[in-house]
């Protein structure tokens, strides 16, 4: 009810300490989020939760598990384990391929009735992905019990000037408007339309992609088999974006190895000597030199999350 406290604020209309206790909020410290999907948004999302103090459960293939649990989050191995216990869930994976007969997406449908029921009561469900994904019947009997109360969806709608009818993804989540218009967030997808430095990046390199395949025959982040006659370089992202690659080691200058190294370094001798002294010695170590350690701990990550190693690696 931000609008409504501004509102009241605005006109003079509202007392702090008589007023706010109808106005009460949820804090995301300490809730749970089921992030579906480990891609670089998938993951981005997952950093995000983790910064306003959430527990980050993520679900995505086998072979991503020990990265998932390297950067401290929970690995699910299947959609009802990540969802079971969730306060949000927020999906990420795609449509998945095409049946080439049924014309049915893989991922179509994936979020339904079985997924949740897992979630506790009065969960949230984000759905920036593609409308596809949630089955849209389920969704309204959730958002019914209450297991669902409220749903935040972000997908294409379509409309013919001539006719005025309307499609896309968005077009079934229409039919929970009148019963639960007040529970639901429904987006054009809009999300991602802004002008974040990424998507500037992103367009730039597309269009260096573009301009390496017509004259240099080379392909950067391919989609199936590289033709023939054309080179394959590999996959990229914008800076900062995305795992960390051979790419981001190799820029790094002896001097950035260096410092890295020495950070290092001198971390491993105020942690060993904290190892090797007694219990009435470290007291003083923490006294005389813990701010140091936390300062160098600070100096490294900082480091590396510039140089964009605290991820995935491929």
């Amino acid at each position: 009810p931000v609008d409504v406290l501004h509102e009241r604020v605005a006109r003079g209309a509202f007392d702090t300490g008589r007023d706010l206790r109808d106005f009460p909020t949820e804090k995301l410290e300490g809730k749970t989020i089921a992030v579906i999907g480990y891609g670089n948004i998938g993951r981005e999302v997952a950093k995000l939760a983790r910064a306003f103090g959430m527990r980050v459960v993520i679900h995505a293939r086998p072979r991503h598990r020990d990265w998932i649990e390297t950067e401290g989050f929970v690995f699910a191995p299947d959609l009802v384990e990540a969802a079971d216990g969730a306060d949000v869930l927020s999906v990420h994976v795609g449509l998945g391929k095409q049946d080439a007969q049924t014309g049915r997406y893989a991922n179509a449908g994936l979020i339904g009735t079985e997924v949740l029921s897992c979630m506790n009561k009065g969960a949230v469900l984000v759905n920036y992905d593609r409308g596809e994904l949630v089955e849209v019947a389920a969704l309204g009997n959730a958002l019914e019990t209450g297991r669902v109360r409220h749903a935040a969806v972000d997908a294409d709608l379509f409309m013919d000037l001539s006719t005025g009818s309307l499609s896309g993804p968005m077009l079934p989540y229409l039919d929970l408007v009148e019963k639960h218009g007040d529970k639901l967030e429904l987006l054009p997808h809009a999300a991602a339309d802004t002008d974040h430095p990424s998507r500037v990046a992103g367009a730039k390199q597309a269009v260096d992609q573009i301009f390496d395949i017509i004259c240099r025959k080379s392909v950067t982040n391919a989609k199936g088999t590289v033709p023939s006659g054309y080179l394959s370089r590999g996959s990229t992202t914008p800076p900062g974006i995305g795992p960390a690659t051979a790419g981001d080691l190799l820029k790094l200058t002896a001097q950035e190895c260096f410092d890295l190294a020495d950070l290092c370094e001198r971390q491993t001798q105020l942690w060993k000597a904290l190892s090797n002294a007694r219990p009435d010695e470290r007291g003083k170590i923490v006294a005389e030199r813990g701010g140091e350690l936390v300062r160098l701990t600070n100096r490294f990550c900082l480091g590396v999350e510039k140089s964009n190693l605290r991820s995935s690696c491929q």
